[in-house]
């Protein structure tokens, strides 16, 4: 049978123990919608695999089946979508690209590229090789952390799987909450990768290779990170537009490696409809790929202000995609139980979760193989990244003056505030090659927003959390001083280039593509997206990133190069509108007395997460008008979560 593991799971004992076919095959149920095409175990004394199953190919040659090789004594399970076959193919000599299976590809490079092999894997995967000579298992995820892959490692045996259930499923795991990762939920839900909510289980993070020793010692090292040296000069424009145009096309085409059809979640912004265009336009050039339907929010009169139903259909339309409207009505937060379900792995889901369930749903209905996003770009090419020296270094003056005086009223600065902020701090920045703190030593024009040096370059966890949540709370669990993905970002020693790594790795963002994939799992679909590619994010890291976008022209780059692709009309209207007023709209009317009962006998308050009568008063104040909108939404979740799955 020719499948893609869609799952994998193992139990190993290190003192000899045979592994009881029982414990791995609770282990599989606890994610059996992983596989349904299938479970494959393998036995052999203390070693036990399983790989779940789920077919998205047309042709077989995704299929990641348990590899053995007999040369060196290994086994290998994966989950994966291999992009570069042919490279692989020519390391190992052994496979033609046609034939082999991607997990057999992966195989050989890891055994033929050594300590270089991870970093030359290109694509998305979770693996696990087994050395049976060295007892020794290594566990790894690819850059960008699309597949998962969790372990536990004990005195005589290690667990691992693709979710964190699957291991509290095998006899023996205590059931511990990780109060730390609560925390960081309840700080805007920014939870670094590496952080479980259970106690002694540990995550392999993105580009991560994880060794673990027969005594049980572990080792582990980062096998890719963007080059923070690494600046592309081209000579036009055009030709960094041309460029992701490339990268972009070369994304979505290795995703289209799918059973026909596919789907899409078409919004009008400028993710998704650049993914659909592509994939549209490369169909129209004649090449042999699968076809593409739409899935698309649609809402009513009083939510209009919320509704791409034009720019959906623009792009629709050109490229012959149909689409199935999901109205809007039918996807309020907290108002169907069955469509607001936090999963037990950990509690971040997202408010707009029943839209999900909902184009899933009717997804799986059509048939769809694979359903394609657009999550990364927002962070891509989007965000609030400016480079006002770049536009000023590139002579354009008037463009300078412009975006200074759009950057002092979106940030309500004076002009010699925004001057001082936006273009002198930086360019300080930059001469100093990264050695920020000499940068903001300097008072140049005082502080903006009242913020301390420090505070700037390095923010405090803490900073993101609500009034209503207990700082007693935060400071009991030791949060650390500063976030990890900023502390991480003080390598770059160009300002805007800094701003622009601290928006890729967003733990909030990588959260969210994880709970995605979780839920497409769910419903027997692959997940694609297409800008969560490193080759992307290499490439982006290095433009200069006045050209990527600014607060004049968002996303500016892949607009630009989406010329000669998608329609003029449809690039200068794509743009994605928030439809927070949905959310709204639950909170104060739909979901109402579902939320007060939340905030009412509070676990989180309990347990000393929360002050609950804080934030009834503000939720209070909030419905009847008298206090803007505040973020709710961590603890509402958190709370959900806890009542499901720790009462």
């Amino acid at each position: 049978m020719l499948v893609i593991m869609s799952g994998i799971c193992g139990i190993i004992h290190l003192d000899g123990k045979p592994v009881e076919r029982v414990e791995l095959e609770r282990m599989a149920e606890r994610a059996a919608y992983r596989g349904p095409n299938g479970i494959e175990f393998y036995l052999d004394g203390p070693v036990g695999l399983a790989g779940l199953s789920l077919d998205v190919t047309s042709d077989g040659t995704g299929a990641c089946r348990l590899v053995r090789e007999e040369r060196h004594g290994l086994l290998f399970l994966a989950d994966a979508r291999l992009d570069n076959r042919a490279e692989c193919a020519a390391v190992s000599g052994r496979f033609g690209a046609g034939v082999a299976t991607d997990a057999e590809l992966m195989l050989e490079m890891l055994v033929a590229g050594g300590e270089k092999g991870p970093e030359r894997l290109l694509g998305d995967f979770a693996y696990a090789l087994w050395d049976t000579g060295r007892r020794q298992l290594r566990l790894a995820r690819d850059a960008m952390g699309l597949r998962p892959l969790y372990y536990r490692v004990e005195e005589r045996r290690i667990l691992f799987a693709s979710e964190i259930q699957q291991i509290l499923a095998v006899s023996g795991v205590p059931r511990r909450l990780n109060e730390r990762a609560a925390a960081w939920h309840l700080c805007c839900m920014q939870t670094p990768l590496g952080e479980v909510f259970y106690d002694g289980i540990e995550e392999v993070r993105p580009a991560e290779e994880v060794v673990i020793e027969p005594s049980s010692a572990t080792h582990s090292r980062v096998f890719w990170e963007p080059n923070s040296q690494e600046r592309l000069r081209y000579r036009d424009e055009q030709d960094y537009a041309a460029h992701l145009q490339e990268l972009l096309t070369t994304s979505v085409r290795a995703r289209l490696r799918a059973r026909n059809p596919v789907g899409i979640s078409l919004s009008g912004g400028v993710d998704s409809t650049c993914v659909a265009s592509v994939a549209g336009w490369l169909r129209q050039q004649g090449e042999n790929l699968p076809s593409m339907r739409a899935y698309s929010w649609v809402f009513p009169e009083n939510l209009a202000e919320c509704d791409e139903s034009e720019t959906i259909y623009r792009i629709a339309d050109h490229f012959q995609i149909p689409v199935t409207e999901i109205p809007a009505e039918h996807t309020y937060p907290f108002v169907d139980d069955d469509l607001n379900r936090p999963h037990e792995d950990d509690p971040f889901f997202s408010m707009f979760q029943p839209f999900l369930e909902k184009s899933l749903s009717a997804a799986v209905n059509d048939g769809v193989s694979t359903m394609f996003y657009g999550f990364r770009g927002d962070v891509i090419c989007g965000g609030s990244v400016e480079d006002v020296p770049g536009i000023l270094f590139g002579g354009a003056l008037g463009e300078t003056r412009r975006v200074l005086a759009r950057l002092a009223r979106v940030h309500g600065l004076g002009r010699s505030q925004a001057v001082a902020h936006f273009l002198l701090r930086p360019m300080l920045y930059d001469l100093l090659k990264g050695r920020y703190q000499s940068a903001w030593r300097l008072p140049l024009f005082g502080e903006v927003e009242g913020e301390a040096s420090k505070e700037r370059l390095d923010p405090t966890p803490s900073r993101h959390a609500e009034s209503h949540v207990s700082r007693g709370f935060l400071d009991r669990v030791g949060l650390p001083a500063a976030e990890p993905h900023y502390v991480a970002s003080r390598v770059w020693p160009r300002y805007a280039a800094r701003d622009r790594f601290i928006h890729i790795s967003s733990p909030l963002v990588a959260r969210g593509v994880g709970y995605a994939e979780r839920v497409t799992s769910r419903h027997g679909v692959g997940l694609a997206d297409p800008w969560s590619d490193r080759r992307i994010v290499d490439f982006i890291l290095a433009c200069p990133q006045h050209l990527v976008g600014n607060v004049l022209a968002s996303k500016r780059i892949a607009r630009r190069a989406m010329a000669g692709i998608m329609p003029r009309e449809a690039i200068r209207s794509i743009g994605k509108v928030s439809p927070e007023s949905l959310y709204i709209e639950a909170l104060k009317h739909k979901a109402h007395d579902k939320v007060l009962d939340l905030l009412t006998n509070s676990r989180c308050a309990d347990l000393g997460y929360i002050d609950e009568a804080a934030l009834r008063a503000r939720f209070e104040r909030f419905v009847r008008g008298e206090e803007p909108i505040f973020d709710l939404w961590p603890t509402l979740s958190l709370e959900l979560w806890l009542r499901r799955y720790w009462e």
